[in-house]
Formats: C-alpha cells, sequence, structure tokens
C-alpha cells in the first residue's frame, strides 16, 4: 500500500498539472498562433482577480469553518502508530515529481477545452494555483506541529490522513542535536 507525504503528493500533482497546461498552451499557440489580447489589461485584472480568490479560498481553508477546513481534518488524522502502515524513508517528491496519470487525465480535459474556448485553460491554473495553496498549507500545519501529513495508509480511501512525528534533525556533521 503506497503511503505518501500530503505535501509530495500536493506537489507532484501542481507540477502535473502545470505540465499538462504548458502541453495545452503549446498545441494551442501552434494550431491557432499567438496573438496579443485585444486589452491587456483586462488580462492583468482577470489573472489578478483569480489570483485574489485563490488566497482568500486557501485562507478560508486554513480557518475551522465546517464544510470548507481542511485543519479539522488535519487535527482528526489518525495517528500512524495506531495503524500498522510503514512510513517511506526515501525522498518521494525528488524520486517521482511528476504524476503521469494526472498529466493524462488533465491534458486529455484540457486539449479539447483549449481549442473551443482558449480562456477555459484558466481552470488548469486555478487548480494548480488551489494545490499549492493546500501544499503550503499543509506544510504550514505541519511546521506549527511538528507533525507529519500523510495519505493513502488505506488503499480504498486515498484521502484519510494519518500523522507521524517528525524525525529529529541531525546537525552537519551527522550526530543528534542536543
Amino acid at each position: 500500500m503506497a503511503v505518501d507525504r500530503l505535501v509530495h503528493h500536493e506537489l507532484r500533482a501542481v507540477l502535473s498539472v502545470c505540465a499538462a497546461l504548458a502541453v495545452a498552451l503549446t498545441a494551442l499557440g501552434l494550431v491557432r498562433g499567438i496573438s496579443a489580447p485585444d486589452r491587456p489589461g483586462a488580462l492583468a485584472l482577470y489573472f489578478g482577480a483569480l489570483l485574489a480568490l485563490l488566497v482568500v479560498w486557501t485562507l478560508l481553508k486554513a480557518t475551522r469553518l465546517k464544510w470548507i477546513s481542511h485543519v479539522r481534518d488535519f487535527e482528526k488524522a489518525v495517528p500512524v502508530e495506531d495503524l500498522d502502515v510503514a512510513l517511506p524513508t526515501g525522498r518521494f517528491l525528488r524520486d517521482q515529481p511528476f504524476s503521469l496519470r494526472l498529466f493524462v487525465l488533465y491534458l486529455v480535459l484540457a486539449l479539447p477545452l483549449a481549442f473551443w474556448e482558449p480562456w477555459t485553460l484558466a481552470l488548469l491554473l486555478w487548480s494548480a494555483l488551489d494545490w499549492l495553496g493546500q501544499a503550503a498549507l499543509s506544510a504550514h500545519w505541519e511546521r506549527r506541529t511538528g507533525l507529519l501529513l500523510w495519505r493513502g495508509h488505506v488503499g480504498s480511501r486515498p484521502w484519510e490522513l494519518s500523522v507521524s512525528r517528525r524525525p529529529p534533525t541531525r546537525t552537519a556533521t551527522g550526530a543528534q542535536p542536543v
């Protein structure tokens, strides 16, 4: 059963969606050509509004609101010691920084939408930035609590989270800190 840190899962999703977005934009540029927007100020306003919405959405997920909060899910996570799960010891984000299945899924969805209406590619950008916000929220919670969030301890329910203690850091010489 594959167990993965939540932060690594979210960052892997961001990289996969950004790669699908880059391929879709390249294909769109090759087929339709690249042209300057009619109103460049409107484009900047659109992306500024998208970014502001995402920041507000991520801050709402950091609260304890009932159907929005991710912090409540983090706090309900089952300790790994209560489960019979072996945690990975490698650096999985560095070993596997990309999810091929997610890339293909987003590419299959993005290409027809891009040729139909290029603005729909903003949905991919929204998705990538949302996952990036989720990764930042998870990393902040892990640093604040001293715990690590894991997902995938139950194969049929990968959204359920578990937590473990953060391993002690080592000094530059490899000795345990005092």
